[in-house]
């Protein structure tokens, strides 16, 4: 399964009722922003190109390329610096809310390869207390963020993210790659 075509229609892949319920109280910095244990998150191409296309700005100036040990492909994460957190981070709000990467609208929601097999977990992130409406919208969000993420899933789910290794997550689903994979 490729990633999903960019067009007008790219940006409303995902079901965003608002912010999540535990995001209410948060000022940008617990996991956005300086102090934060979560370092910068993951690209797809499509986010890539749709921050660009939004944007007008040029990749190179929003995120930074690392190669995944794992896989050997080249992946990029958003620009974030320890000062000031994510690039596009402005008095505690995100400046792309309406079309942010797949990893922030899935937050803490993720993939993980465990055992042979991607698995849907939920990170149990310390400033996150999630309601029982953030857990059905997250939960939600599985199809779409499938489509967007396309090829991409197996690097998303593998490439190391600096905080994430060490942080505690409840497991959710054990499904087989190619389940995640399948068109």
């Amino acid at each position: 399964m490729s990633a999903v075509p960019l067009d007008a229609e790219s940006s409303n892949l995902f079901s965003d009722r608002g912010s999540l319920d535990a995001c209410g109280a948060c000022n940008g910095v617990s996991c956005c922003g300086r102090g934060g244990v979560i370092k910068a998150p993951f690209l797809s191409s499509h986010d890539v190109k749709t921050i660009s296309m939004k944007t007008g700005l040029r990749p190179e100036s929003f995120s930074d390329e690392v190669s995944n040990p794992h896989t050997g492909n080249t992946v990029r994460f958003l620009k974030a610096t320890t000062a000031n957190g994510c690039h596009f981070l402005n008095a505690g709000r995100c400046g792309i809310h309406e079309f942010r990467p797949v990893d922030c609208r899935l937050f803490p929601l993720d993939v993980k390869k465990l055992e042979g097999e991607l698995r849907w977990v939920i990170y149990n992130y310390e400033h996150c207390s999630l309601s029982e409406r953030d857990q059905k919208v997250l939960l939600g969000q599985i199809s779409a963020a499938k489509a967007a993420l396309g090829a991409e899933i197996l690097d998303y789910a593998t490439v190391p993210t600096p905080g994430m290794a060490e942080m505690r997550y409840s497991m959710l689903s054990s499904v087989s790659e190619k389940t995640l994979t399948a068109a």
